[in-house]
């Protein structure tokens, strides 16, 4: 059922009829979200019209994308949120300032909104806006349904209102595409755009359907692990993963996963999503193996199955390691993913989707590895745990490591390549458009008969000016300051020509032939200069020289660094990188944070110019060196990555893999319950140990880390409060005598200065909210900011008359601090209100607080998992004796019972030494007993044997005296009678000799001297003298060079034994198997160990004990002594036997353990 809901869910993602696709059911679905969301903006006018009109308007909890304003007799009198218009007067008045500029509209764009709901256009934002009246009060409410603002141009729908990115907001009348009704009016269309995403917002429902697939079929089967079920489930798995990947390559400009523009690779790793299906392939397939692990395992039955799947399983590990490499290292260096976890601010969805989906591909490792477990352990004897406590810290430690070494190395491969990049743009720092359009527009100005005759004049610079503007950068967006210089006879003097000489020193031609020149001074300050001349009626020449110099964004702390903004042909630096500019030893130019040196050292000199270097290292910081010329180098720094950075990234790394694999272990079941009622004092202690330092830890970790955010935040407020103060005393220090601002030159020219002097920018608007004067204008020119001041900072200042507020604020997708504070004028009342942005390269307190998190919370762990390990050697070592005593009461008899060796003196200590006292005394008791029951063995052995010698003696006498008396009756017979009694009497006594070989087999084991035997050599005799009934197989499985020092007849007589015993257990049935084999102790170092395995029906439970005991036999006609004196023999050669039932053949399995230097030898037992 799950298999085929994901089945369904992936046609849905794919399928032409997908829901999510269809343009008209994203319009439905959006019409139904607008209509709720514009009801509850008439809730909130209806509030606003009912609240006192003479206060200010509070109304809590209204969104971020809904608007009101509410006028009071025309005059604006409160709102919530603002407009990104500069005019929002209703009344029709022309003001003066508003002439500066054609952008802003003499008419305010809100007199168009009436009380019907209509789809307007306010400044960058498309809002459905409507107007409620009542008296002489009109509240205008909007909801914005899509805009640009904050976001450099590009188009951005209401988040609220999920339209996909692949559909745009267009006016009704827009030709084409899908009306969004909204009560029961079409207000606007969504149209899809040809060069977007159609696939994006389903990539979602394609990965769910994807992994509900094959989580399904592993539970399939799971439900029954047979070879049938894995080909169905691997062969389902691969028509699947290829179905996918072909459709993501054939539509991959409409899947974001699969877009090349996300990553791309090269033939089968063409893009991010393929990547992610083959690692999730490679998963699948490893889980499934694993759950028919038995099965599998179970079909390898020889020595040359065994070699052939240990072959295909290193090659599988190499693969997937290879792979590993490559298609990691791929991602890398062919995709603009970061993927360097101590740069937080760059890790992204993807960045996350990566590694995710390598980490747990990578646990396939362990799972194959486990896999082949029994067989390694079968057949070559050998023992390990894949997804033991130390394979898991141990594996993911490597793979953490690994990830971590490689992103750092290609991370910093990438980073030098995008440097000396980013050095050659900062060396070529020119704006080529305007260029460009300066090629085409000097012949113009140069035949331009009105400049010609005004440059013979005096004073007329600024008429020129005008003239130029006017004519040729009218239509043009410009982002330069034009200034004009004029040349003559009559300010032919020694200071014009310093002036003239300074402009044009340095200069450049931008082309071959042209009257313009780049110009870039040491400073980093670089501007266009046009140099004309003009033929005057008197015979002398003018010259007018234009100048064009980039417009000052403002502060690097300002709207330029919030909206990322940069002056037009300068290139932005990347945040916490600075630059230097260096001819020969001279710093030319610099800017950031990095105080470089004016002149280079000699090293510094000999590292860039002579040795090449590409980067070095000096003050914590890592230099880029490219250089542009022969003796002219740019230098792009940041400071050095630490070592503890690169540990806590391991260490993160490290502690998810390590959790995968222990949930995947849980989940599989192979961690041990804990049987609380064994182990109740031990499960106690160590629970009120872990959980004390669970606590400690956790309350540590969420102390520091919110201690460390409240720091910030702190920190950033008294920064802001500071500056706004500094500001704020600074303005009303100018304007102390002042009553209000009415020279607004005057008034822009002193927040330039304390602009300049602060590097702040500062905007200031009127008692009513309206802009004043502003350092930087081009926010409102491009409309990214309204021209009315935050209605909940005017409430503030004006009615809670605070004396500053700082306020967090957003415009687009970008978020800012603003600080607010009033300007008194001299006679006490508030003349204007000062507004300040905050932001910049040193204030990234929320990245620097997920940093410290993160580095917390990974370090909480590791603290963790190692107190759970000292909790439990701890309390493990506390109940040592308690454990090891029962242990060897449990596993020991009355007559092995060892001491326990304790040397501390705690409460311990007297339980132990309690135990080795009574340990003692049952020592000499058991001595005792063994030996009166050893005498009373040989008793019964004795009784036992006359008892064997007496039965085939009577029948022989009673032949003896028959024979005598016929003889001496003189009968005939007696003659025929001997011969028969003759035969009876060799029968008994062979019965005889036999029952003496065996006694004295028993009572003299062991009188041979042992001697080099090579058990590989004598087990294979053996079994080949043994393998000639057709019912029966016996298998070998031998180490050669296998030699011991043992007695070789008696050993031999075990052997035998051994296999008669199982040939005689199996008997006529057909399929017998018999198992030998010879290996390396698994159990004890320095022993062999040689097995005897078949697959008959093995020895009772209750008879186990009973076994190796003398007269005790399971067969009919058996003596009872042949296991006996197995043991005998082996004990004497310091060797073991015991019994087990067969693994691998069901039936019994007797294992002698033999030392390999052939143990100790003991004199036999005298009685």
């Amino acid at each position: 059922m799950l298999t085929f809901a994901g089945v369904v869910l992936m046609v849905i993602a794919f399928g032409p009829f997908s829901l999510s696709n269809n343009p008209a059911v994203v319009a439905r679905r959006v019409s139904a979200a607008v209509e709720h969301r514009v009801v509850k903006l008439e809730s909130f006018m209806a509030m606003a019209m009912e609240e006192d009109h003479s206060g200010w308007l509070e109304l809590d909890g209204l969104p971020d994308d809904m608007v009101i304003y509410r006028y009071c007799s025309d005059t604006l009198q409160s709102w919530c949120n603002e407009f990104p218009i500069y005019n929002d007067n209703l009344q029709y008045r022309v003001y003066a300032p508003l002439l500066a500029s054609s952008d802003y509209s003499l008419e305010s764009p809100l007199a168009a909104v009436a009380d019907t709901l209509s789809f307007v256009s306010l400044g960058s934002d498309w809002y459905l806006a409507k107007t409620l009246a009542e008296d002489d009060c009109l509240v205008i409410g909007g909801l914005k349904i899509a805009g640009s603002r904050g976001q450099r141009g590009a188009p951005e729908a209401n988040e609220h209102l999920n339209i996909p990115a692949y559909l745009s907001v267009r006016p009704i009348s827009t030709d084409g595409g899908f009306a969004v009704t909204v009560m029961g009016r079409p207000q606007f269309k969504l149209v899809q755009e040809s060069l977007r995403n159609p696939g994006h917002s389903v990539s979602f429902v394609l990965w769910i359907g994807l992994a509900m697939a094959f989580v399904g079929a592993l539970f399939w089967l799971s439900s029954s692990r047979t070879l049938r079920r894995l080909r169905l489930v691997l062969l389902g798995m691969f028509v699947v993963v290829c179905a996918i990947y072909g459709l993501g390559w054939s539509i991959s400009d409409q899947y974001v996963i699969f877009s090349p523009r996300i990553y791309a690779g090269n033939g089968v790793l063409y893009s991010l999503g393929a990547v992610v299906l083959i690692n999730l392939a490679i998963l699948m397939t490893a889980l499934a193996l694993y759950i028919v692990r038995d099965a599998l395992c179970s079909r390898i039955r020889s020595r040359t199955a065994a070699n052939l799947s240990l072959a295909a399983l290193l090659l599988a590990v190499a693969g997937i390691l290879t792979f590993t490499f490559f298609g990691f290292r791929s991602i890398i260096l062919n995709s603009g993913l970061n993927l360097e976890l101590y740069r937080l601010s760059g890790i992204s969805t993807f960045s996350v989707v990566v590694y995710v989906s390598f980490i747990t591909m990578l646990m396939s490792v362990p799972l194959l590895l486990q896999l082949y477990r029994p067989v390694a352990f079968e057949f070559y004897s050998l023992k390990y745990d894949a997804f033991s406590m130390r394979s898991r810290v141990v594996y993911a430690a490597v793979i953490a490591g690994y990830l971590v070494c490689t992103t750092g190395v290609l991370g910093f491969r990438k980073e030098e390549s995008r440097m000396e990049m980013l050095a050659n743009r900062l060396a070529f720092d020119r704006d080529i458009s305007l260029e460009l359009y300066l090629r085409g527009i000097e012949n113009q100005i140069a035949e331009d008969p009105i400049i010609a005759a005004l440059s013979g004049f005096e004073n007329t610079a600024n008429t020129i000016q005008n003239r130029i503007l006017v004519n040729y950068f009218s239509r043009r967006d410009m982002n330069y300051a034009v200034t004009v210089y004029v040349f003559n006879q009559s300010n032919n003097n020694r200071a014009s020509a310093a002036l003239y000489n300074s402009l044009v020193r340095g200069g450049q031609t931008v082309a071959d032939n042209s009257r313009f020149l780049y110009v870039r001074r040491d400073s980093g300050r670089s501007y266009y200069i046009g140099v004309f001349l003009y033929l005057l009626e008197d015979g002398s020449i003018s010259r007018v020289m234009l100048q064009l110099e980039s417009r000052d964004m403002g502060s690097r702390s300002g709207y330029a660094d919030i909206f990322g903004l940069a002056p037009p042909g300068r290139v932005a630096l990347p945040d916490g990188f600075s630059y230097a500019r260096y001819e020969g030893y001279e710093l030319k130019e610099n800017r950031g944070n990095y105080a470089y040196p004016t002149m280079l050292d000699e090293d510094e000199y000999r590292s860039i110019y002579v040795d090449g270097a590409d980067h070095i290292l000096k003050n914590d910081h890592i230099h880029f060196v490219t250089r542009v010329g022969e003796r002219e180098a740019m230098v792009l720094s940041r400071a050095k990555i630490t070592a503890l950075t690169y540990a806590e990234a391991v260490l993160f790394l490290a502690l998810v893999e390590f959790l995968l694999l222990a949930l995947f272990s849980l989940l599989m079941g192979r961690e041990k319950p804990i049987i609380f009622k064994e182990s109740y004092f031990r499960t106690r202690i160590r629970g009120v140990l872990i959980i004390s330092q669970v606590v400690t830890l956790t309350l540590f970790s969420v102390v520091s880390v919110v201690y460390v955010y409240n720091r910030n935040e702190n920190n950033l407020n008294t920064a802001m409060s500071d500056r706004i103060s500094s500001l704020t005393a600074m303005v009303e220090a100018e304007a102390s005598n002042v009553g209000s601002f009415i020279d607004r030159g005057n008034l822009l020219r002193l927040i330039r200065r304390i602009s300049a002097d602060t590097d702040s920018d500062i905007t200031v608007y009127s008692p009513a909210g309206t802009v004043l004067a502003t350092t930087t204008p081009f926010v409102f020119e491009r409309m990214m900011l309204s021209g009315r001041i935050s209605g909940e900072a005017y409430g503030n200042i004006i009615y809670g008359h605070q004396r500053y507020c700082i306020f967090q604020e957003k415009a687009g997708r970008a978020r800012y601090y603003s600080m607010y504070a009033p300007i008194i004028g001299g006679n006490g009342g508030i003349i204007a209100i000062i507004a300040s942005p905050y932001s910049g390269e040193n204030f990234d307190f929320g990245v620097d607080t997920i940093t410290h998190a993160v580095s917390i919370v990974s370090f909480f762990l590791l603290l963790l998992l190692l107190m759970m390990f000292v909790v439990t050697a701890v309390v493990d070592r506390l109940f040592r004796p308690l454990s090891e005593m029962s242990r060897k009461m449990d596993n020991g008899g009355i007559d092995s019972l060892e001491p326990i060796e304790y040397d501390h003196k705690d409460e311990v200590y007297s339980i132990v030494q309690a135990y080795n006292s009574m340990v003692s005394k049952l020592s000499e008791s058991s001595r005792k007993l063994a030996a009166a029951e050893r005498d009373k063995a040989w008793s019964e052995m004795a009784r036992q044997v006359a008892h064997e010698i007496k039965n085939p003696l009577t029948p022989m006498m009673l032949q003896v005296q028959r024979v005598r008396r016929l003889k001496e009756k003189g009968d005939p017979r007696w003659i025929e009678i001997f011969d028969e009694a003759s035969s009876v009497l060799l029968e008994h006594i062979d019965i005889l000799a036999k029952t003496a070989e065996d006694f004295s087999t028993f009572a003299k084991l062991y009188s041979e001297e042992p001697v080099e035997v090579d058990l590989d050599k004598m087990l294979q005799s053996e079994v080949s003298m043994f393998d000639n009934r057709s019912n029966i197989t016996i298998g070998y499985l031998g180490l050669s060079d296998a030699r011991v020092l043992a007695p070789k007849p008696q050993l031999t007589r075990v052997f035998v034994n051994l296999l008669n015993n199982a040939i005689q257990a199996i008997g006529d049935k057909d399929g017998g198997r018999i198992g030998v084999s010879l290996r390396l102790s698994s159990t004890k170092e320095g022993c062999y160990d040689i097995v005897f395995e078949d697959n008959g029906p093995g020895v009772a439970e209750k008879n186990v004990e009973r076994l190796f005991t003398p007269n005790f036999t399971t067969k009919d006609g058996g003596s009872g002594l042949g296991l006996a004196i197995c043991r005998n023999i082996l004990e004497r050669s310091g060797a073991t036997i015991s019994y087990s039932r067969s693994f691998a053949l069901g039936g019994a399995c007797f294992t002698i353990c033999y030392p390999i230097s052939g143990g100790s030898r003991s004199v036999p037992d005298s009685r």
